[in-house]
Order: C-alpha cells, then structure tokens, then sequence
C-alpha cells in the first residue's frame, strides 16, 4: 500500500473514532436530559446546556478534518461520498444534541413542578429515539443500507407516540384555562416531545446518508433539512 494511501486511511479511521464518540456525546445528551426532567435534577439540566457548546465544537473539528483530507489528499468515488456524508451526519449528531439541550432548558423552567412525569411516554419516545441514533449511525459506520431502512420505518412508532402525547396534552392545556403556571407548564412539556421528535428526524437524516454512500443515490426519508431546528 502507497505512503499516501496509508495517510489517507489513518486519518480516515481518525474521522471515523471522532464520529463514534460525537454519537455517544449525543446519546449521553439525551439520557441525561431527560433523567434531569424525570427527577428534576438542575444540575444535571445545567451540566447538558454546557456540553452543547461542546458539541459544536466536537462537530466543527471533525468537519475541519474533513475538509483538510478532502483538500490535500483529493480522494474520489466511494471515499469523496463517504466523506461528504460525514459533514451532514455530523452536523445532525451535533443539533441532536441542540434538542437535549433543549429539553434540559425546560427542566430548568419546570424546576420542581412535576407535570412531565405524568407523561410516560415521554421516556418511551427517548428509548425508541435512542435506538434509532444507534442503528442510524452504526448503519452508516458498517455501510448497511438494510439496517437504515428499517430505522427509517421506526420513526412511524415515534410518531405515533408524539400524536398521542400532543393529544393528551392539548387535552390538559385546555382544562388549565384561567391557570397561566399550569398552562406554562404543560405548553413546555408539549416542547419536550416536539424536540424528542425532531431528534428522530435528524435520525432519519443519517440514514439518508448511508444509503447515499452505498448506492450513489439520495433518497429522502423525511427527516430535517440540514441546519434547521
């Protein structure tokens, strides 16, 4: 193997262990923020808001290296795609952890008020967003395509779950008319399961890219459009 193709495949798996710990950072996001919801934990809340701008700074790096491989050693075909995939991903990883963020900014608002854990399916929302993040990105890491497609088909469950939480909650909303603190309180628990939602899209958005690296096609899956919230 040529000197520039083992650069080339040192920084590459470089690239790819950043990308492995960003996931985990994404993931330890959303427990904790949602573990900072359930027991009320201002803490924890206060120590996710602070590992977001980490986050950032997690995904600015590995975009600056990619874009330093891309410009110095110009590879084409199957690496180019698979790098040009790594700066979406990324950036979903990266704004997956916007979302936890959120959600922990409205734990500080709720402080010890309890009405987001008398919504269980709060929490079956983060599971299931879970282990789409982790099949999402472990599809992309192996280059399974199949495995993103059945994420893909996950997020109807997610769905499914964000309609009958935003139901309820409406339901809620309207009884506390004439009672602004509850409504305040149950409007941002309505917010939780909106970022807990969106989380799956950008899920969704990652497995747009793993079937883009293996067939040379991108096909929409309904995710976000990259960059928004």
């Amino acid at each position: 193997m040529s000197t520039v193709r083992l650069t080339y495949s040192a920084d590459r798996a470089d690239i790819l262990d950043r990308l492995r710990l960003q996931h985990a950072r994404a993931d330890r996001s959303i427990v904790d923020s949602m573990q900072a919801l359930l027991r009320r934990d201002l803490v924890l809340a206060r120590r996710v808001c602070e590992a977001d701008e980490e986050a950032k700074q997690v995904r600015y790096a590995i975009e600056e290296a990619v874009t330093s491989i891309i410009a110095l050693q110009q590879p084409v075909a199957g690496d180019l795609r698979e790098l040009m995939s790594i700066v979406p991903i990324t950036l979903n990883l990266e704004r997956i952890a916007g979302h936890a963020e959120g959600i922990a900014r409205i734990a500080l608002f709720l402080e010890d008020n309890p009405v987001a854990a008398t919504e269980p399916d709060l929490w079956r929302m983060a599971d299931l967003v879970r282990e789409m993040l982790q099949s999402a990105t472990r599809s992309f890491l192996e280059r399974d395509q199949h495995l993103a497609r059945l994420t893909v088909e996950r997020d109807d469950d997610v769905d499914e779950l964000y309609g009958d939480i935003h139901e309820r909650l409406i339901e809620r909303l309207a009884g506390a008319e004439g009672n602004p603190e509850e409504s305040d309180a149950i409007t941002h628990v309505i917010w939780t399961s909106h970022n807990l939602e969106r989380m799956g899209d950008r899920a969704l958005n990652i497995c747009e890219r793993t079937v883009f690296l293996v067939t040379g096609r991108f096909e929409r899956q309904h995710g976000l459009d990259d960059g928004s919230d």
